[in-house]
């Protein structure tokens, strides 16, 4: 039997677990509650600017802060005029989801270059597990 308990409303979920079969049945209770709290996450994300421009009032101990977030890069063209060669190479990182598609769209004039580039990738960061359940019909 696993357990958890919402500390906020104190619902406490049991779900058997003694077999395979109950195990995949409480994964899937478990991903349709991280659905529902994302979908009320959501819908809450919408409301509160409602109310926030950039900090809200403290209500109860808590706060909302309202950020807005750009990414920033560098601009390639200016690296090029400011490192040499070699430098830019050390700190530019491809960028494979481009690269897997720009093979994939020019496979026919990359040949067998396509392959090749594949099988010589190199492993980037720590490996990691992940435990997926699938669904196996639709």
């Amino acid at each position: 039997m696993i357990t958890a308990t919402n500390k906020h409303t104190g619902e406490v979920i049991n779900l058997p677990s003694d077999t395979l079969e109950q195990i995949v049945e409480a994964w899937r209770i478990a991903q349709e509650y991280a659905k529902t709290a994302e979908a009320l996450k959501d819908q809450l994300k919408r409301l509160v600017p409602k109310y926030v421009d950039d900090v809200s009032e403290p209500i109860n101990g808590y706060m909302f802060r309202v950020s807005n977030v750009q990414r920033m890069n560098y601009d390639k063209s200016k690296l090029r005029e400011v490192f040499d060669e070699d430098t830019l190479d050390i700190l530019l990182k491809p960028d494979k989801t481009a690269i897997d598609r720009y093979l994939k769209e020019n496979l026919e004039q990359i040949g067998e270059d396509s392959t090749w580039i594949r099988r010589s990738m190199i492993p980037e960061g720590k490996p990691y597990t992940v435990i997926k359940l699938e669904r196996l019909e639709r």
